[in-house]
């Protein structure tokens, strides 16, 4: 009985998260969402989160300086968080608005851009600018990157997002699965949601957020800032809209024990996302005062949120584990059913790890202008990245069993787009 209460929950989650599957054949097969061209030109303000970051923000700031935009309709503001280092001293030498914060207490993300915000409000007023751009010191924009935006934020577009490029796709296993991932989810996810003009989620960095949205000061402090804030405005309902044409490049970790420490974080601080905004996500789905399109955003960031991956530990595991049990007490014997298990998880990986290999041949041909990368060393990391989604499993339960803080990574690759680009 109790295998089959397990079986028929995972054929309803399988059921009500079919609608991926159409996601996934639109956005490999349909062309991308683009914005019509304007005179209009809005203000930004771009905010950087920064901590002991020397070595690579100035690369952002020079990306900045080389758009093809106005250089007097934008201000950069950086918050030199928690820094020991002369990341301050660097960025107001080149120019930027610098403010300095220390406090060892809260030192993640969430509360730098609190503190950014508060000090913005405080000397400049949050509406001094049309809209803010958010991103991560380790970043680097393309030339077009504010004017693809601007395209956007003049069709009225309260929150966008760009399409998020690897650095360093290359470098090795770790690094190209991250990227592949950030490929994955700009042709199955974002790429879909903006043509069915649904809302699609924040991935950390390289956004926009009109003024008008955070005049009462930013309030997203969790583990996960980005998915809080997706969230919160999803349900409040805001649309996140994608501009595929704003690329900019992002480091990703290239060590093993960097990125599980990074993912683990990632789950709990999604978890924790889960728990506080399901119930106003499910609220949103029936509310017949809001519009169709915000009913169905509703639904899908709440099954976007859902945790797959703690789901699929514990439940599909759990008929193994009661019956290796039950037999151990009551038949006194556990080797037929311990082998009988492995060998389903065996086929089960198997195939797993097959299908994604599969996917991930079909995004590399999708992405393929995005990639710089030669062929030979971009085939071998699709061999080898299935072990990116398979790592969530065994960091599910961890997450539920470890306390997670927030820790820095630390990034070391000072280049230029031009010498991405050339590579």
């Amino acid at each position: 009985m109790f295998a089959k209460v397990i079986g028929w929950l995972s054929i309803a989650v399988l059921i009500l998260t079919a609608y991926r599957i159409f996601y996934t054949i639109v956005g490999l097969f349909s062309r991308s969402k683009t914005f019509p061209e304007t005179d209009r030109r809005h203000t930004f303000g771009i905010v950087i989160a920064a901590r002991n970051e020397a070595a690579v923000i100035g690369r952002l700031i020079e990306s900045i300086y080389e758009q093809d935009y106005d250089r007097s309709l934008y201000k950069i503001f950086v918050v030199a968080d928690n820094c020991t280092d002369d990341t301050a001293e660097l960025c107001r030498s080149l120019g930027a608005i610098v403010y300095e914060r220390n406090d060892p207490n809260h030192a993640r993300k969430g509360y730098a851009l609190q503190h950014l915000f508060s000090m913005i409000d405080r000397d400049f007023g949050i509406e001094c600018v049309d809209g803010y751009l958010i991103f991560d010191a380790d970043n680097l924009l393309r030339p077009n990157y504010l004017t693809e935006i601007n395209k956007a934020f003049d069709t009225g577009a309260e929150v966008c997002i760009g399409y998020r490029n690897a650095k360093n796709i290359g470098e090795n296993a770790v690094s190209a699965a991250y990227g592949i991932h950030f490929m994955r989810a700009s042709s199955t996810w974002h790429r879909p949601r903006s043509l069915f003009g649904l809302s699609t989620h924040i991935a950390g960095t390289g956004w926009a957020v009109r003024s008008s949205l955070i005049r009462d000061g930013w309030s997203c402090t969790f583990l996960t800032e980005d998915t809080e804030f997706t969230m919160k405005n999803v349900a409040e309902g805001h649309t996140i809209e994608y501009c595929e044409a704003a690329e900019f490049y992002d480091e990703q970790p290239h060590e093993l024990s960097t990125a599980l420490r990074q993912r683990t974080r990632w789950i709990k601080g999604r978890l924790s996302c889960f728990l506080r905004y399901a119930s106003s996500l499910v609220l949103g789905m029936f509310s017949f005062k809001s519009k169709a399109k915000t009913r169905v955003s509703c639904y899908d960031m709440f099954f976007y949120l859902f945790p797959g991956g703690l789901f699929t530990a514990l439940f599909s595991t759990m008929p193994a584990v009661v019956q290796i049990i039950y037999d151990a007490i009551v038949q006194d014997s556990v080797g037929e059913s311990f082998l009988s298990v492995m060998k389903t998880v065996a086929i089960s990986l198997s195939l797993y790890w097959i299908g994604t290999v599969i996917t991930g041949v079909l995004i590399v041909i999708r992405e393929r202008r995005h990639i710089h990368c030669s062929t030979p060393r971009i085939a071998l990391h699709l061999l080898l990245w299935p072990w990116f989604d398979l790592v969530e499993v065994p960091l599910s339960i961890l997450s539920l069993l470890h306390h997670v803080e927030w820790t820095p990574i630390k990034h070391d690759r000072p280049v230029s787009v031009e010498d991405i680009e050339s590579q």
